[in-house]
């Protein structure tokens, strides 16, 4: 199954004297979905937690070989799945996804003046 979406990377920044943040910049990447795994926790809760293995492989550049130890999520089938792990074997980066991704996203950059 072939893959189309964002990866996003961290970079931390000090915003105030003291205070770091990280500023999420994102980039579009395109590949294959190479194993797909899918499961439902039911630890001590109503709902269960859904949780996925799944593992995308794509084409590094010049970016993405030097910042993948800073990504922190990717798009996949309309959500934000955090980075589990990735694997860097030149010329291919493969991400392993696990949960939901909850932190920072991209500010929008405005296009203009109104």
């Amino acid at each position: 199954m072939r893959y189309s979406g964002k990866f996003g990377y961290a970079e931390s920044t000090e915003t105030t004297p003291g205070v770091m943040e990280d500023v999420i910049t994102e980039r579009d990447y395109i590949g294959d979905v190479v194993q797909r795994t899918e499961a439902f926790t039911l630890a001590d809760s109503v709902l269960p937690q859904y949780r996925t293995t799944t593992s995308v492989s794509v084409l590094s550049d010049g970016v993405l070989a030097e910042n993948y130890k800073d990504l922190r999520y990717i798009s996949y089938m309309g959500a934000n799945w955090s980075v589990s792990s990735a694997v860097y074997q030149f010329p291919r980066l493969i991400v392993y996804i696990g949960d939901r991704y909850n932190g920072p996203l991209p500010e929008d950059v405005p296009d203009g003046p109104p």
